[in-house]
């Protein structure tokens, strides 16, 4: 970032008369004091950051400090004071939006995110709930988030890291955070469960105790895992709501409480499972191998185990993008629940050419005689993932593991098949 006064002091000197000379450095500062290029900020509030005031007997040095108290935020670009007939103007030129993160407070339990935004907005100056990558605003934020908790007589260390989507991605917020007490989920506990499934869900009360607790991943976590139990028993209609306590606070934690209350309405029952047929699998062989039935329970495992066979039978004929889709009709009052299955089959992909690296003579021999899917045949992965997890029924492939690469041409529909093997390890693994 750039930051400049330009020739301030020197026109200063030259445009102000004599009698208001103070010094070499010495100036009294014009009464109209502007700046331009950020109308997110007033003028008031930039003055007062700034310290400047309009009228009063400044210097060089201190416009100067004004200018980089400015620069140091990392909120700008550029910061560039000139003096003009209309008086001194500050030009501001914001930082790009991709050097600039929104803040986020997983475990600051005390307060709402609006209630920190409006904390910290009369705390730190200029903050408006984005952080610059670079600049003092992460530490100012972190100073005032530990005066706040200290007013609440909990004595903490608050940390600042960036944060992404997923591990290894870039970053998408700065996370402000207490790292020490740990914040966490001391219990939790379920209410208004029936007894069945008050059994199934004790594993997550048991999973939860004692994790770190994150506002923004603890309770979706808690509801996806619940809502999945529930509805694999037939459930459709389950909710919960979750709460907590005021926190426990101690020397080596910060504990929470959780409740969570659920409205399990009434179990589903299959009134229909509807697959109107194609030349990859006709409607008879699917009814007679789908794991579901009319009146059955209306599990999502078992609805999903049944698509799954449909999904085969497209993706062993080379629909290797096929989408399985099975929207639901809810009936309420009855409690039924009818599925018609859609298929988006996409394109269809054949073997263009197929590598296998890692083997030695007797083992690419016997690789070659055991393997059946050849360059023009349909790109089968069902196929490719069965023999490699088998490979040990082939003896010069004992103790050895695969991965695989699938290059597929969205042009020709041809797939470019690398397959990777090595002594050791048990699993084989798909790359991109």
């Amino acid at each position: 970032m750039r930051t400049t006064i330009g020739s301030l002091a020197l026109l200063a000197l030259c445009l102000l008369p004599s009698s208001t000379r103070l010094s070499a450095q010495a100036v009294i500062l014009p009464k109209n004091i502007l700046f331009t290029g950020v109308p997110a900020y007033s003028q008031a509030e930039l003055l007062a950051f700034t310290g400047l005031k309009p009228g009063a007997t400044s210097s060089a040095a201190e416009v100067q400090a004004a200018a980089q108290k400015l620069s140091d935020t990392g909120l700008f670009a550029d910061v560039h004071f000139a003096l003009g007939p209309q008086g001194l103007t500050c030009a501001l030129k914001p930082m790009p939006a991709d050097n600039l993160l929104p803040a986020r407070f997983p475990n600051l339990i005390w307060w709402s995110n609006d209630e920190l935004a409006e904390a910290l907005k009369a705390r730190v100056p200029l903050y408006r709930g984005s952080i610059p990558i670079s600049g003092n605003m992460q530490e100012a934020v972190t100073a005032a988030l530990t005066v706040m908790l200290a007013e609440k007589n909990v004595h903490a260390k608050v940390a600042v890291m960036p944060s992404g989507a997923a591990p290894g991605a870039p970053p998408t917020a700065f996370s402000f955070l207490i790292e020490s007490p740990e914040v966490r989920v001391h219990s939790l506990t379920f209410v208004a469960a029936s007894p069945a499934m008050q059994t199934k869900l004790e594993k997550v009360s048991k999973d939860a105790a004692n994790q770190p607790f994150d506002q923004y991943t603890t309770n979706t976590a808690v509801s996806s895992t619940v809502t999945e139990i529930y509805r694999n028993d037939g459930y459709l209609d389950a909710a919960l709501d979750i709460a907590r306590t005021a926190p426990q606070v101690t020397a080596d934690a910060i504990n929470l409480d959780l409740t969570a209350t659920i409205r399990e309405g009434q179990p589903y029952r299959i009134s229909s499972l509807t697959w109107q047929g194609s030349d990859v699998m006709s409607a008879a062989d699917f009814n007679k191998q789908s794991k579901l039935h009319p009146e059955d329970l209306a599990s999502q495992l078992t609805l999903k185990q049944s698509l799954s066979i449909l999904a085969r039978a497209y993706y062993a004929t080379g629909y290797q993008d096929a989408k399985i889709q099975a929207p639901a009709t809810l009936d309420s009052a009855t409690h039924h629940v009818a599925y018609t299955i859609r298929v988006v089959p996409g394109d269809q992909y054949r073997i263009k050419s197929i590598n296998a690296v890692g083997l030695n003579d007797q083992q690419r021999k016997d690789f070659t005689a055991a393997w059946h899917m050849n360059p023009g045949d349909f790109y089968d992965v069902t196929y490719l993932t069965t023999f490699l997890v088998k490979n040990t029924t082939i003896q010069s492939l004992r103790g050895y593991s695969a991965n695989y690469k699938a290059l597929s041409d969205p042009d020709t529909h041809l797939v470019d098949l690398t397959i990777t093997f090595a002594k050791g390890g048990q699993l084989v693994q798909a790359t991109d």
